[in-house]
């Protein structure tokens, strides 16, 4: 799990991995991106910590916990993610087939997060596997994805020095090289979605790098998203009928939309690269 918070997202995240059931051989690694160094002191004997410094990348951190990591997988979560307690439990019941090389697990939403930003990217399932931005296009996310230690090794790992879409990357690689992809329901996971404005802002518009770095790399797999008058002035005309008929909550929705519209094209024509 790669970190890069502050003191009390350390010890949210150390009650997170506390109520995660676990066997004796089990192996919780958090991998500290910060240059603080505050996960060790608060995390304590919850998880071992190491430090990851090279670069101020997820991906960089998630490459460094994996190589200390010893047993035959590895569980990549997101640290503003609350595991089902039976998380671990749920992704070996059945154990994968011999040729799955990843396993996809369930994003679901915080029940308690009620802000207008949370519940609006509820509503267009953004970390749904059958719908939204993560529709089932051959790839998981790495809020929520086991992979099989072989075959991450002999990938290579994650792609480093990127802000963005590194786990898709290691999907279709991995595929491409013959391993599989299966999906579990059951192994679930909580997301703590966006609740500022300009930090969703920033999301979209790092996925919007990410994904023409992706088309780069796999040309045709990742287009920008349309933008134009026509559809931004539609969502402005739906957010004045739906203001109109009583229905706000819908209204900021369709505001949202052309924000994010305008945020991914933003990011496309932006580098994916991370500033060192």
């Amino acid at each position: 799990m790669p970190f890069r918070g502050d003191e009390r997202d350390a010890l949210k995240l150390r009650s997170n991995l506390d109520a995660l059931a676990t066997r004796p051989d089990d192996e919780l690694i958090v991998a500290d991106n910060t240059l603080d160094g505050v996960a060790g002191p608060a995390l304590g004997t919850a998880a071992r910590v190491l430090r990851a410094t090279g670069e101020p990348s997820a991906y960089h951190a998630r490459n460094a916990g994996a190589s200390v990591a010893s047993r035959d997988w590895l569980l990549f979560l997101d640290a503003d993610c609350t595991p089902a307690s039976s998380l671990l439990d749920a992704y070996f019941d059945p154990p994968p087939p011999e040729r799955c090389g990843l396993v996809g697990g369930r994003i679901a939403d915080l029940a308690e997060q009620r802000t207008l930003l949370a519940r609006y990217t509820a509503s267009r399932h953004f970390y749904c596997a059958e719908h939204g931005l993560q529709r089932d296009e051959g790839f998981a996310t790495t809020a929520n994805l086991l992979v099989r230690r072989a075959a991450f090794e002999r990938a290579g790992g994650f792609a480093e020095g990127i802000r963005s879409a590194g786990d898709v990357d290691l999907c279709w690689r991995l595929q491409a090289a013959g391993w599989t992809l299966e999906r579990r329901a059951g192994a679930s996971v909580a997301h703590r979605h966006r609740d500022d404005l300009r930090s969703f802002a920033s999301m979209l518009v790092r996925y919007g790098a990410g994904a023409s770095w992706l088309n780069r790399r796999y040309p045709g797999s990742s287009p920008r998203w349309p933008l134009s008058a026509r559809e931004l002035a539609r969502a402005m005309r739906d957010a004045v009928r739906h203001t109109a008929g009583g229905d706000r909550e819908e209204a900021a929705f369709r505001v949202l939309d052309a924000l994010g519209l305008i945020a991914h094209n933003v990011g496309y024509a932006a580098r994916n690269e991370i500033s060192r």
